[in-house]
């Protein structure tokens, strides 16, 4: 069975709600965060080991001579460009290498670029690199050379440009009950930096010396208001005397801008109603740190080719001009995502699905997705889910249609292009899958319809697609199967799903499906002995499965070894162990530890058993989804004090109580001072006293 690489993980926390802000010292602590929330960390040294910055088509090497090419910190200045007419294209390439039980997921290459003497942007751009290769079975090759942002836009003028890059990538290993890291390239924390110069056309300012209106010179400095081929900048103009200053509002007609830039001052925003009518086409950056664009009509367009946008509330969303159009935060949309002429890609970060996505508001929906024009990252839409209605969640992809009469109520669908889980060679997954988040999630039937692009099969032949699911975004996977197959128009279609919505659903290969481990897992008293009980569904190169237990949850010893029926097999297997030790009292803990051929291992569990004792009944919360709020019904199979804490999507414990319950008594508690979390899927733990462990999922809006 082996561990899965997901290229696209939506459950690692970064420390930005725009993009990474990584001052030196926040390296640091960001690190020593990830090292605090994981369970353990692996003893050996995943690494970098070979990467370039590609500077228009020419290779810099950053932590490895070998490959040829010059240093990336040896250029001193890359050379002269003009603004209009020239351009400075940014790629990259790493090379990983992998140690144990560990799995590389995710490569990304950080850029910034600022006026040489100026004070750098507390923001980094992420540049995704796709896995390409393996080199052998350690090793991976990462790589982008198709997005190709140009530099010169992320520029405000003429002048002296400071290009200052580092590699992160995200690993998951598996010692100590597993866990995720990071790893950089970053010349030991300093980063790695050379510098460019532009000439060109003088960009104009926004100064509101005579009205609101865009397309009156006189609101300008120099007197001419901007092109296709012009930058603009819209100054912060703070207030006198009570009286509002002049903000640009586009009313009608067809505004057009290089490279547009609204400023705040002192993290306030600048403009506001921007755009009420008309059409607002962008054809180089679009940067508005403060959230300062405001639109209330119109037609916000991306209309160069490749770009870097920061995200906001658009009602009226284009993409044209072809490329890769860079997000660097997240954007909501009111009306209507639509790609349009020569479309492009809409990239997000691909390391946070709530701080990084597209968020679909309750009427938008995506128009003109084809093979080369999408949105590649997270796109996510919250929908109310009718029985025996189907719901397509704005036209992202997927369509749900539940047959029983209970609803499952309002539901995030999140999907996710680029996430690719590999087994065995040569079993893998599509380029695309998703996941979703209901109020009332489960004992559902449910029909899915799942459709997918041509350039996102991945390799598999298309008639052998069939359906995954993994309630934990990972093993184990559940072969679903599949109902109909329409290979002209790419839609897969399960119908009759039986369970919960809360899962993750992808295809695979039918005739290489996805590692699958257990469906189910129990651990239940019987007088002073623990009855174990597990099903697998398939099983890849497996060994067997140690049995261990604990006292304390913490430190596990080994019981016995049941061995696996067959190495592989695609049907589904039941297997048993009984702790007969005649001493059990109190509470134990028992997890398995799943062992492959080849030595490599995961970990199934913990479940607890209480030996004589009651068991404590379920916990109850509302209102779900909650804004700031959680009201709590519990009962104490003990008297003493509990833990209740609220995780994250990422395990991390956000906010912890310790009440004292009485035995055998109801109990009612409020967990509040909740509304600054973010938005998403949040778990409500309780720890008794005696061991026993309660939880609750419930969703944050």
């Amino acid at each position: 069975m082996e561990k899965l690489i997901n290229n696209v993980r939506n459950n690692i926390h970064s420390y930005s709600n725009r993009a990474f802000s990584f001052p030196r010292h926040q390296l640091l602590m960001g690190l020593a965060l990830l090292l605090l929330t994981s369970l353990a960390m692996p003893a050996a040294a995943t690494e970098f080991t070979r990467d370039f910055v590609i500077l228009n088509g020419v290779r810099y090497y950053t932590n490895n001579s070998a490959g040829g090419g010059q240093p990336f910190t040896g250029i001193g200045n890359v050379g002269t460009f003009d603004r209009v007419s020239g351009s400075l294209r940014l790629g990259a390439e790493a090379n990983t290498n992998e140690t144990g039980n560990d799995e590389v997921e995710s490569v990304q290459l950080f850029y910034r670029v600022y006026p040489q003497g100026g004070t750098p942007p507390a923001t980094f751009t992420s540049l995704p690199l796709s896995l390409v290769g393996n080199t052998n079975a350690r090793n991976k090759q990462w790589l982008n050379t198709s997005t190709n942002p140009n530099l010169l836009a992320a520029t405000s003028g003429p002048g002296t440009y400071v290009l200052e890059v580092f590699f992160q990538g995200l690993y998951t290993f598996r010692r100590g009950g597993g866990g995720s890291a990071f790893i950089f390239d970053n010349n030991s924390g300093n980063n790695y930096t050379t510098t460019f110069t532009v000439a060109g056309i003088v960009p104009v300012q926004w100064t509101g010396a005579q009205s609101d209106d865009w397309f009156d010179t006189r609101n300008w400095s120099p007197g001419r208001f901007p092109d296709e081929n012009t930058d603009a900048t819209i100054a912060f103009i703070p207030a006198t005397q009570g009286t509002l200053p002049n903000y640009p509002t586009i009313k009608g007609g067809v505004a057009k801008v290089r490279t547009l830039t609204i400023l705040g001052h002192d993290g306030g925003q600048g403009a506001r109603n921007f755009l009420a009518g008309g059409r607002l086409e962008v054809y180089g950056d679009f940067r508005d740190p403060n959230n300062g664009f405001g639109q209330t009509g119109g037609v916000f367009v991306l209309a160069g080719e490749t770009q870097t946008f920061d995200g906001s509330i658009f009602r009226e969303f284009v993409v044209q001009g072809g490329g890769t159009k860079i997000l660097t935060g997240r954007m909501e949309i009111f009306n209507s995502l639509t790609f349009a002429g020569a479309g492009g890609i809409v990239s997000t970060r691909t390391d946070n699905s709530i701080l990084y996505n597209i968020d679909l508001a309750t009427n938008a929906q995506v128009v003109g997705e084809t093979e080369t024009s999408y949105v590649l990252g997270f796109l996510r839409a919250r929908r109310f889910l009718s029985s025996g209605v189907p719901n397509d969640f704005g036209n992202i992809g997927v369509s749900i249609t539940t047959t029983d009469p209970v609803s499952p109520g309002i539901t995030l669908a999140t999907r996710t292009t680029g996430l690719i889980f590999n087994g065995v060679p040569p079993s893998q997954s599509v380029k695309r899958g998703f996941s979703f988040a209901s109020e009332y999630p489960d004992d559902h039937t449910f029909d899915l319809s799942f459709r997918y692009l041509d350039a996102e099969v991945n390799g598999i032949p298309e008639n052998n697609l069939v359906l995954f699911s993994s309630i934990t975004g990972g093993v184990p996977f559940t072969n679903l199967q599949r109902t109909t197959l329409d290979v002209n128009n790419n839609v897969l279609t399960r119908t009759g799903i039986n369970g919960t919505l809360a899962a993750l659903f992808t295809l695979g290969d039918q005739l290489a499906p996805l590692p699958v481990g257990l469906t189910s897992f129990t651990a239940v008293a019987s007088g002073t002995d623990a009855v174990l009980n597990w099903t697998t569904a398939q099983e890849i190169n497996n060994k067997g499965f140690e049995v261990q237990a604990s006292n304390d949850g913490v430190v596990f010893r080994a019981l016995g070894f049941v061995a696996a029926e067959m190495a592989n097999s695609s049907t589904a297997r039941n297997y048993q162990y009984r702790d007969a030790a005649g001493a059990n009292a109190g509470t134990r803990y028992y997890r398995l530890r799943q062992l492959d051929l080849d030595g490599k291992e995961s970990f199934f569990g913990p479940r607890t058993v209480t030996f004589g004792a009651v068991a404590a009944t379920a916990v109850q919360g509302f209102p779900n989804p909650f804004t700031s709020e959680i009201n709590l019904t519990l009962q104490a199979p003990v008297a003493g004090p509990a833990t209740v804490s609220v995780l994250d999507g990422t395990g991390r414990q956000v906010r912890t109580w310790q009440p004292m319950l009485g035995p055998d008594a109801t109990t009612s508690m409020s967990l509040p001072d909740l509304q600054s979390l973010s938005r998403g899927l949040y778990v409500v733990q309780v720890r008794y006293s005696n061991g026993q462990v309660q939880r609750l999922k419930l969703v944050k809006e």
